[in-house]
């Protein structure tokens, strides 16, 4: 079994702090969110994506990525909900992929993604009318290490539908992201912003 967890570069910058926690740990996220004190903007990108078929899928395999991929979002919105309300505004973003549309070899992964899609909605719906928006991008292909374990077909056949004949970079799916925590007017909510470069025309 081939498993990915999304690992984050060391911090840059005398303003910032790396926090580390694990995201399995879904109890121990309201302790986490008041230890850090106000947060303005939340960026669900921790992710995780099993190379196995859906006929050989263990259960501890589809719990973890269900509880990381799915749960852990879940409860980090919940955890920050309440001072981003006290406070009249928030953003948050989180992070769907163009498998929340398509078949995705595996199963667990598209499904997640999928929820993120549909959870992005409903706590845009629960959160709007206070001020937070809540947004999500879905990445087509990106130079990460989910792309590595990516079969070589998949990948081949990804390159071919892409306009520009490359994969994405992180820092182009950052930028959506920084211009959704930052810059977009408040009617963008609910919105899940496809970057997908044709991966999945719409």
């Amino acid at each position: 079994m081939l498993a990915v967890d999304v690992k984050f570069p060391e911090p840059a910058g005398k303003n910032l702090t790396q926090v580390k926690y694990d995201l399995q740990d879904l109890e121990g996220i309201p302790k986490l969110i008041a230890s850090l004190g106000d947060i303005h903007a939340l960026v669900n990108n921790a992710g995780m994506q099993n190379a196995l078929p859906w006929d050989q899928y263990p259960a501890a395999a589809r719990q973890k990525i269900i509880r990381i991929n799915l749960e852990a979002p879940a409860e980090l919105m919940r955890a920050v909900a309440p001072q981003m309300i006290a406070r009249g505004a928030g953003r948050i973003v989180n992070l769907a992929s163009i498998a929340s549309y398509q078949p995705h070899p595996d199963l667990w992964y598209g499904v997640t993604k999928a929820g993120v899609a549909s959870m992005t909605r409903s706590f845009a719906s629960y959160l709007g009318r206070s001020g937070i928006q809540v947004n999500a991008v879905a990445p087509g292909p990106v130079e990460t290490e989910l792309l590595a374990v990516v079969d070589a077909a998949r990948r081949e056949k990804l390159l071919q539908q892409v306009y520009t004949g490359r994969v994405g970079r992180p820092e182009e799916i950052a930028a959506a992201i920084l211009w959704l925590c930052t810059a977009s007017p408040a009617i963008v909510n609910g919105s899940v912003l496809d970057i997908n470069d044709g991966t999945f025309p719409k």
